[in-house]
């Protein structure tokens, strides 16, 4: 698809307005960049409380990152619950992550990437094993501050339903559209105020109105 053709895909208006009536402060990421990527597993379609709480319930239940990595998916769906939102899903690919970073670093870490290009990061994060789009992308920017936008199927569902998207869309193609009419120094921005739109959506069912600040 062509970025003319993407560009016929989003209302920029509404889109607009979208984020100014969400607008909120950026995220405190978290300090190491396999916490970080591990939180974003458990964001991703999910509420920010939701994933914060299951985020400190992984890290209670274990001795570290290398201790979650060696644990069974059963193990870790019993820590998050078995009633959090796509559990079992979630952990397998999380697991799958953390084995290929243990693979290729013979240890559970991503700090060398800190050292690497952005482009290089980028492709390193993005291939490998077992992430999804919005993790991938959550980790570059808050992480690396390398320009990408967030976005699972719960950001597509409110974008559709504000009619921000005029077209039906999946996730990876929704991130590759908003990447392309959000500047790189407004991605924080972006990512705040598309989470809390997603995060009341998601508490609430109730689609965002647009060009009212809600309270």
């Amino acid at each position: 698809m062509t970025a003319s053709a993407m560009k016929s895909d989003l209302a920029i208006g509404k889109f607009k307005e979208l984020l100014k009536s969400h607008a909120s402060p950026p995220p405190t990421p978290r300090t190491g960049l396999v916490e970080l990527l591990i939180e974003s597993f458990m964001m991703a379609d999910a509420t920010d409380e939701q994933g914060s709480n299951a985020f400190d319930k992984l890290m209670r239940g274990s001795v570290d990152v290398n201790d979650l990595r060696a644990m069974l998916v059963k193990e870790q769906v019993g820590l998050i619950g078995v009633r959090y939102p796509l559990a079992w899903d979630r952990c397998v690919l999380m697991r799958r992550t953390l084995m290929d970073i243990y693979k290729r670093e013979h240890k559970v870490s991503l700090e060398r990437l800190r050292n690497l290009s952005k482009k290089e990061a980028k492709t390193y994060i993005e291939g490998l094993a077992g992430i999804t789009p919005f993790v991938a992308a959550r980790t570059l920017l808050l992480g690396l501050s390398i320009h990408a936008v967030p976005v699972d199927q719960a950001t597509v569902d409110v974008l559709s339903e504000a009619e921000v998207l005029v077209d039906a869309s999946e996730p990876v193609e929704g991130a590759a559209l908003l990447s392309r009419h959000v500047l790189a120094e407004d991605a924080l921005d972006a990512h705040a105020a598309l989470r809390k739109a997603t995060d009341r959506f998601l508490a609430s069912g109730r689609v965002p109105r647009l060009g009212k600040k809600r309270k």
